[in-house]
């Protein structure tokens, strides 16, 4: 979707968004409703840059998926120790429920 713009989304996105302050919500929502929760999965990662501050001011584990395989590596070359992957959110939680009994009713 972005794929021809991907190196410039950060650019163009920063302009408005405030990815620390973003970041910083998630942790402290994260602090309240789980306490104790140490890894995200960040679906529609993008550039991986919630991810990235995650990790790094927050101290999660942190993964991603994407459907932009631009955006995975630049999540990847961000975030080295996060694992990212492409693919589609909808298919993945299919499959998922399918296995799991949980997520299935």
């Amino acid at each position: 979707m972005f794929s021809e713009s991907a190196e410039l989304y950060d650019l163009i996105y920063a302009r408005f968004k405030d990815y620390p302050a973003e970041a910083r919500q998630v942790a402290d929502l994260l602090g309240t409703v789980h306490a104790r929760c140490r890894t995200i999965l960040d679906v529609a990662c993008g550039t991986g840059e919630h991810a990235r501050l995650l990790a790094a001011h927050h101290g999660f584990e942190v993964d991603g998926l994407d459907l932009d395989p631009a955006f995975v590596r630049m999540a990847r070359a961000k975030h080295p120790t996060g694992r990212f992957s492409e693919g589609d959110m909808v298919e993945r939680c299919s499959a998922f429920a399918s296995i799991s009994p949980r997520m299935g009713s």
